[in-house]
């Protein structure tokens, strides 16, 4: 173990002397001259901004990385992880896309062959064996070979890297559908361990991963799709003024999963996942409803008013967004109650067991049926080993509770 933790600290002091070294290729980036003539301060503005978020996503991943080893560095899978951290902070978010073509000119596409020789299988290993660290069952681990197997076809079957990068050929898209089979089949596996093999924690320890990847693969999706397209534009084609924001999303997409990784193995009870992913599907349907009713509202009563009046009056904006506030409040409750009704039965349970009560407590008069009441109430929400109600007699004759 020893051994391995120097290594790790070779491996930091190496990954932060790319990251400093790096940031004369950012600046270069910033600085260049091709941007388009209406729209430069945009882009200037949108290429400090991705510059930040990439060396702020490296930085946070050697953080993270440091932060791992000083709570954890006894514990074998924390080791790995803060290993993966350093190359995702280096090779995946920036620093050494920047840093080869500013110190060796000649470098050509060799950041981007790195990041799937030498982050690619680290990554198929760490989907296999986080939580615990193992492979379970043992045969999973010739899905690395596998993995590994597809990765190196697919690369030394296309003619030029940007053939993987535009996914225009055969090649490239009979690789990418490989590697989805792949996830797949890893995704059942998981599923498999997740119900029959995993503790408490290590559940919760999963939840946080497939949050954060859910939270991250979603957003570089999205950004994914113009990407391909300027990809695809023909050569000698001017950029589009709006391709420098596309970094900024991709930047930000990639700081979520270390976030999520660190969380999980450092099992920080502070923050509840359950509660989490319940707010993020409530307020992320909320928002998309919402967004829905107000244009769909403002395109309808438009185009009435226009029919009708013959011109398109401001006050139909304004009403729209009245309406928007007043359902805001409603619209998210029932969606809360759905969600918690379909993911979180426990709590939705136990929600109806105490409205249940409280409705007798109003109307009920028996001092006995109450106390039965009370004791099938605490036995529903809190689940005890055994409950006890102790009844005592007032000087009166009353009985009183404790």
């Amino acid at each position: 173990m020893k051994i391995f933790r120097a290594l790790w600290w070779f491996a930091f002091l190496f990954s932060l002397a790319v990251l400093v070294g790096s940031l004369p290729g950012y600046w270069a980036q910033v600085n260049r001259g091709d941007l388009a003539a209406d729209f430069s301060e945009v882009q200037r503005a949108a290429l400090w901004l991705g510059a930040f978020l990439s060396i702020a996503s490296a930085a946070l991943c050697l953080a993270l990385a440091l932060l791992l080893i000083a709570k954890k560095q006894n514990d074998g899978m924390a080791l790995y992880l803060a290993f993966y951290l350093l190359m995702y902070g280096i090779f995946l978010v920036g620093p050494l896309e920047h840093f080869l073509p500013y110190w060796f000119p000649s470098s050509g596409d060799l950041a981007l062959q790195l990041q799937g020789v030498v982050f690619g299988l680290p990554t198929l290993v760490l989907i296999l064996i986080f939580p615990n660290g193992r492979f379970e069952p043992r045969w999973t681990r010739w899905l690395v070979v596998a993995g590994v197997v597809i990765m190196l076809g697919t690369a030394f079957s296309v003619r030029d890297l940007n053939e993987v990068l535009r996914i225009n050929t055969p090649a490239a898209q009979t690789g990418y559908a490989l590697l989805g089979v792949w996830f797949v089949i890893a995704s059942v596996i998981q599923v498999f361990r997740y119900r029959h093999i995993y503790t408490s924690a290590e559940r919760q320890q999963t939840k946080w991963i497939l949050y954060g990847f859910l939270a991250s693969f979603g957003l570089l999706l999205l950004v994914s799709i113009p990407y391909t397209y300027l990809q695809n534009l023909p050569p000698g084609t001017p950029q589009p003024w709006w391709f420098p924001l596309n970094g900024v999303g991709w930047w930000f997409g990639l700081m979520i999963q270390p976030l999520a990784l660190t969380i999980a193995i450092l099992r920080a009870r502070l923050w509840d996942i359950d509660v989490i992913v319940r707010r993020t599907l409530t307020y992320a349907l909320v928002t998309g409803l919402l967004v829905a009713i107000y244009f769909g509202s403002v395109i309808v009563l438009q185009r009435i008013f226009a029919g009708i009046a013959g011109e398109q009056p401001e006050f139909v904006t304004v009403l729209s967004t009245l309406a928007i506030a007043a359902l805001f409040v409603p619209l998210r409750n029932k969606i809360q109650d759905a969600i918690d009704k379909r993911f979180n039965r426990k709590k939705y349970d136990a929600q109806k067991v105490l409205q249940k009560f409280a409705e007798t407590v109003r109307d009920e008069t028996d001092i006995d049926k109450l106390t039965a009441e009370l004791v099938n109430v605490v036995n529903e929400t809190m689940q005890p080993r055994s409950v006890s109600l102790w009844l005592k007699r007032t000087d009166d004759g009353r009985r009183t509770g404790k």
